[in-house]
Formats: structure tokens, sequence, C-alpha cells
């Protein structure tokens, strides 16, 4: 098995210069392994966001149906 430091990858040219753009790194092979080192944290962020997205519109579903409850009441007590 080759250890990974001596493992030559073929990376095209549009993803090395893309990781040297996000990644702010004057040498390629830092910018792709910044990228590659953010990327799972960048994942579990991603999943959280969507899972708290998630909430707020079962919140939001929760609100608008407590107000119209609300407004039914509302309109049960002007009809007195």
């Amino acid at each position: 098995m080759r250890r990974a430091d001596s493992l030559s990858l073929n990376i095209p040219a549009h993803l090395v210069r893309d990781a040297r753009l996000y990644s702010c790194a004057d040498d390629d092979a830092d910018a792709v392994c910044k990228i590659l080192s953010d990327y799972g944290q960048l994942l579990a962020e991603v999943r959280q966001l969507r899972r708290r997205v998630d909430q707020v519109a079962d919140e939001g579903a929760q609100l608008d149906q407590r107000l119209e409850r609300l407004q039914e009441a509302c309109r049960a007590i002007l009809d007195l």
C-alpha cells in the first residue's frame, strides 16, 4: 500500500484553480489539501443548517395553526 504523501493524483486544472481561489493558497498542493480538509466540516455544517431550516419550517406551520385557531376564537367572540 502506498503512503498518501507519495501518492500522485491527476487533478484537473480547473479544480486546482478553484481550490486556489477558495483557499487563498499559493501552492497547488496546499490549496487542494486545504479544500479537502475543510470538506468534512462543511458537509456537517450544511446538514446542521438543513435540519435547522426544517425545524423553522415546522415551527412556522405550528404558528400558522395557532393563528388560525386564535382567529376562529376571535370570530366566535365577535358573534356573541
